[in-house]
């Protein structure tokens, strides 16, 4: 009887696409954003390139490491060949630090090939990244689960839910990649502090601190991605009830504060 057929995913992770990865090396990114969704993301996708020495890939979210795997190394390459030249070539796709199903194998067949990638996690306080999660899904898929269904609905736990716990989601990368790789910042850091945010961002990155050029004339962070763009449904801001709330919180604080603790804020920066 014949073994089954291996998935293309399954032979990446066994190294079979070494060859070809091998002759695109010096035009492969050496960062990656994995996430979190609703966190900003973005907003440093869009701004990044202001940088002389900063490329993103267009698309900037390519998910090629999970859901699109079967597009290929030649398609993941094409994304950054006009970013030969620069110094860094990066992308941002944040369903990579996510609990979906075709993600799960995202940060062992990244380090099969990547294994010197910088990562960049941007986060945000929980259950705000929830609300804003849920209205983005729902504004493109209009039939989905209430926001009450949080918790009770599988698919809306997995990927709304499961995208806010954040060190659960860091283990995962940091099983392959150790901690000078990884940078971790907050949205509300972004938000409030840019420039000193964006200056420690570049330092990880390896290249000039110039900020400046990346912010407004009044030295703020350009608005990006608002709720009801890129064709989407305008969804109204749900409302917490205390019973939801609680079930949710039950699910996310710990974690919430584990990841707190990691990045040495302190355990109250979120209020949970």
């Amino acid at each position: 009887m014949s073994s089954p057929k291996k998935s293309l995913i399954q032979k990446g992770l066994e190294g079979e696409h070494s060859e070809i990865v091998n002759q695109y090396r010096d035009s492969l990114p050496n960062f990656i954003i994995i996430g979190a969704a609703k966190s900003a993301t973005t907003t440093l996708t869009t701004i990044l390139p202001l940088h002389p020495d900063i490329f993103i890939s267009k698309p900037k979210e390519p998910k090629f490491f999970g859901r699109n795997y079967n597009k290929g190394w030649d398609w993941y390459a094409s994304r950054f060949k006009a970013g030969k030249n620069y110094a860094l070539r990066g992308e941002g796709s944040t369903m990579y630090a996510s609990k979906m199903k075709k993600f799960r194998h995202t940060p062992e067949l990244m380090h099969q090939y990547l294994p010197n990638l910088k990562l960049i996690y941007l986060v945000r306080h929980p259950l705000d990244r929830i609300v804003s999660q849920w209205r983005h899904h729902r504004g493109r898929n209009p039939n989905s689960a209430n926001f009450d269904e949080l918790i009770s609905n599988r698919h809306l736990r997995r990927l709304v839910v499961g995208c806010s716990m954040y060190y659960q989601r860091l283990m995962a990368f940091r099983e392959f990649y150790p901690d000078d790789q990884i940078h971790c910042m907050t949205f509300e850091d972004l938000l409030s502090t840019p420039k000193q945010s964006l200056r420690k961002t570049l330092r990880f990155l390896g290249v000039k601190p110039q900020v400046k050029r990346m912010l407004d004339h009044n030295g703020l962070l350009p608005r990006e991605n608002e709720a009801g763009a890129k064709g989407r449904d305008h969804v109204e801001k749900p409302e917490w009830n205390a019973e939801l709330k609680a079930k949710v919180l039950r699910k996310i604080q710990p974690d919430a504060e584990q990841m707190l603790a990691y990045m040495g804020k302190p355990l109250n920066y979120w209020n949970l």
